[in-house]
């Protein structure tokens, strides 16, 4: 499929607006930025000179193809995937862990491997009875509202760290707890309930190391779904929140609560959102790539509700899902995209109406992989498999989706744009490390960029201007920049110097100073 690119100018008092909220002026070209040699994305404004930059659009970039690379096939599957699943990559090898409903619509917790990110399998395991027999790939774990992310900050026999719901409904032992393993396969869960809460969707968690703590966005009512995040020094201990907002009882008193205000929301539905529209799940992640990125793939939940949508729902909790982008600085304010980054439709062929991201992505080469659960029906239909069976059979019968491979380029999520107008991108005064500079850039066929160095004040630095640059024509993720000097930046470096780059017919998506031999 092609990628769908969505595009708006530069949006200066709304920049400003989001860059007041983390402390930063949107055009304070007072500070000095120091970017060392970490790769630099223009997710934001953060790095820009507004007043010395012209004609350029923001971007939204869709993944440049999708293919299907699971499909539910086996007994315990037989009812397709649940729309949460966890994706890491040990040493090489892709584990995806995910849900699914058999034919009773019974929830397994299952693995499935892969060295190229695009051609799965299912190990057999010899875990888990299922049906009378052991050769399966189900583990032996209870765990579909889960998350599943690599921990470099345990010991080895904790590599793996599971974040799920156990116990539902018991109000005195339901909540999240926390399980690990060396391997993704053999668990060990934990009897310490470190939330005492359901917060009935996905639990995206991570080691960040900028904060040296463990982050956990889960979903919240504040007052529809939205997502809440919490800090933690210890994953396995009680994860602090307020315990004098009174219990948002969702499914009865006599039923564990549902998370609302006890923690801080810190991504939710708004006026810019099209009514009825809910974040279902978060997708959190650090971006390991880039400095001070956080990006997260929400699913909007698009509920059926109000006459219009009448003859539509299936129930009171029917919709659809698309899969938003939202880009942060902390992790803690969020820049919410709300055009879709996968849409709900037709995707390898299949008509999906349900779209929703597993959490992590895996690098090969200069792609990224990231995975969605489709599913070609609403939100509300597996309920109504619940009362009518013939419903249930029927739909057993038909192509249930599946699990997806969404192919991205590196730190392709979001560009700056130059048509046929000369466009500029100028940015504060930085401060680097390393002897050259890498673009993440496209040029289309007549398309072209050009980078100079210049001095706070915005001169050239002499060698580095405009006239010396030598045209880029290229489609590169790390595209050395070079002049008629050549390309050695080395003297420049613990300097203060603005990049300028002059683009038209082009997308820059990155830059990068680095050191090479």
């Amino acid at each position: 499929m092609t990628a769908r690119i969505h595009r708006h100018p530069l949006l200066f008092a709304a920049c400003a607006i989001a860059l007041a909220a983390s402390g930063t002026r949107a055009n304070d070209t007072a500070t000095v930025i120091d970017v060392g040699d970490q790769r630099q994305l223009f997710l934001d404004d953060a790095l820009i000179d507004l007043e010395h930059s012209k004609n350029l659009q923001r971007s939204l970039n869709s993944p440049t193809s999708i293919q299907r690379v699971l499909k539910p096939e086996r007994p315990s599957e037989a009812l397709g995937f649940i729309f949460y699943g966890s994706v890491v990559d040990d040493e090489g090898e892709v584990k995806l862990f995910h849900g699914s409903y058999d034919a009773d619509k019974k929830k397994r917790f299952s693995l499935a491997t892969s060295r190229d990110g695009l051609h799965f399998e299912r190990p057999n395991l010899g875990l888990t009875e299922y049906r009378g027999d052991t050769d399966n790939n189900i583990l032996p774990v209870e765990a579909v509202e889960a998350g599943v992310f690599l921990d470099p900050h345990a010991e080895s026999e904790k590599r793996y760290r599971l974040l799920y719901t156990r116990h539902w409904p018991d109000p005195a032992t339901a909540g999240v707890y926390v399980a690990s393993s060396p391997d993704g396969i053999r668990w060990t869960e934990s009897d310490q309930r470190v939330f005492p809460f359901a917060p009935d969707s996905q639990h995206a968690g991570f080691w960040d190391e900028k904060l040296g703590r463990y982050v956990i966005y889960l979903r919240a009512w504040d007052p529809v779904r939205s997502v809440a995040r919490v800090e933690t020094d210890n994953l396995e201990a009680p994860w602090p929140y307020d315990a004098a907002v009174t219990p948002h009882h969702i499914w009865g008193k006599d039923k564990v609560p549902t998370p609302s205000k006890e923690l801080p929301v810190v991504m939710t539905p708004d006026a810019h959102d099209p009514e009825n529209v809910q974040l279902y799940t978060s997708a959190a992640i650090r971006y390991p790539f880039a400095a001070d990125t956080y990006l997260a793939f929400p699913a909007a939940y698009m509920l059926f509700r109000g006459d219009e949508w009448k003859s539509r729902t299936l129930n009171s909790n029917d919709g659809t899902f698309d899969i938003q982008f939202a880009s942060s600085r902390d992790g803690i304010t969020w820049n919410r995209l709300r055009l879709p980054y996968v849409a709900a439709g037709r995707h390898d062929g299949m008509d999906l109406r349900l779209v929703s991201m597993c959490q992590g992505m895996v690098r090969r080469g200069d792609v990224l992989h990231q995975y969605f659960i489709g599913w070609p029906h609403t939100h509300g239909r597996p309920v109504v498999w619940d009362k009518d069976l013939e419903d249930r059979a029927e739909w057993l019968q038909r192509d249930l989706g599946g699990i997806y491979c969404a192919t991205q380029r590196l730190d392709g999520f979001v560009s700056l744009d130059a048509g046929d107008e000369v466009a500029v991108v100028t940015t504060r005064p930085l401060r680097f490390s390393g002897n050259r500079l890498l673009l993440n850039v496209h040029t289309d066929g007549a398309g072209s960029a050009r980078v100079a160095l210049l001095r706070p004040n915005g001169t050239a630095i002499p060698g580095f201007g405009n006239s010396n640059a030598v045209a880029i024509n290229a489609d590169s993720v790390n595209q050395e920049v070079v002049w008629n000097g050549g390309p050695d930046v080395g003297p420049l470096a613990d300097q203060e110097v603005r990049v300028q780059i002059t683009l038209r017919r082009a997308k820059i998506f990155a830059f990068q100073f680095t050191r090479q031999p």
